[in-house]
């Protein structure tokens, strides 16, 4: 059993599991029923919301990522609540740079929605919003998404950091979509020109780290790492898997959907909170088991 010396984040579940979209692969699904409104099981989730933010913290945390079962932005009051967490966590002393919400972006092409919730989350010590990109186009955003129409992406981060928020991409790598490194490179240079210069990428797959129908083959993966280290300056190597390049001044980051926590390493990669307030080292939750 290894010494933990570092524990570099938090993510938290939050919501009641409501999407607005309606995805062929959604891999927040299978935890849809875990989303409980139960009074005593969502004090037990803030209590231990804030024991985790508090535990990283103190490990050299750098990190909140508050995402969902459903999309978080379908569930406003509960992102307020658990910044509410942090925030007062936060005023104790166990402060992270990076606070983040993951979401779709649909709700943040709304300018009242986004006037309405995003002052008071970004009071409450929220710093980005990461937009879930499967495609760079937004008619083919729309539909890997369900729905009709998608919000321009430069709506999107006009909307949000005309309330001093930044914006991040999670560019998702997938098959018949960005899953190769040709495609890879369009879709950096088009998001960037659109003003979106911290973007992240990982391969899709299950949330047991396994592949899926839609996980891009290991070769092409191999060929996007290639046209990083060719094109882009390599800053940081990740502990788990991955690293953050700098592309011409913009951060290029290539992680792994899930890692696997390693009891015999020295660090975790992330807390992770579900909403029946259990947290574990790992989103494969076997073996992980952190509080209950």
């Amino acid at each position: 059993m290894g010494c933990i010396e570092k524990i570099y984040s938090v993510s938290a579940l939050v919501g009641s599991g409501a999407c607005n979209g309606n995805c062929k692969f959604c891999a927040g699904k299978y935890l849809r029923g875990d989303a409980t409104q139960d009074v005593t099981t969502y004090a037990l989730y803030k209590r231990n919301l804030e024991a985790a933010i508090k535990l990283s913290a103190r490990y050299g945390g750098w990190s909140l990522s508050l995402t969902s079962s459903g999309e978080p932005t379908c569930s406003p009051e509960a992102v307020t609540d658990a910044l509410r967490v942090y925030k007062k966590c936060a005023d104790q002393g166990a402060y992270f740079p990076n606070v983040n919400v993951f979401t779709n972006g649909i709700l943040l092409g709304d300018k009242d929605f986004c006037d309405t919730w995003l002052p008071i989350w970004r009071d409450l010590g929220l710093t980005n919003v990461a937009v879930s990109i499967h495609s760079v186009w937004e008619y083919e955003q729309a539909r890997v998404y369900g729905v009709n129409w998608y919000p321009p992406y430069e709506t999107i981060r006009e909307n949000v950091e005309r309330h001093g928020v930044g914006v991040r991409a999670t560019l998702l790598l997938q098959k018949k979509l960005v899953d190769n490194a040709e495609m890879y490179d369009l879709s950096v240079n088009h998001m960037i020109r659109l003003g979106y210069n911290n973007i992240t990428s990982w391969p899709v797959g299950n949330p047991d780290g396994s592949r899926n129908e839609f996980t891009i083959s290991r070769w092409n993966l191999f060929g996007i790492r290639q046209w990083l280290n060719k094109n882009a300056k390599l800053c940081h190597e990740h502990s788990w898997s991955g690293g953050i390049w700098d592309y011409n001044g913009n951060i290029l980051r290539l992680t792994d959907y899930v890692t696997r926590h390693d009891p015999k390493k020295d660090f975790v990669r992330q807390l992770v909170v579900w909403q029946t307030g259990e947290v574990t080292y790992s989103w494969i939750k076997n073996g992980a088991l952190c509080l209950k």
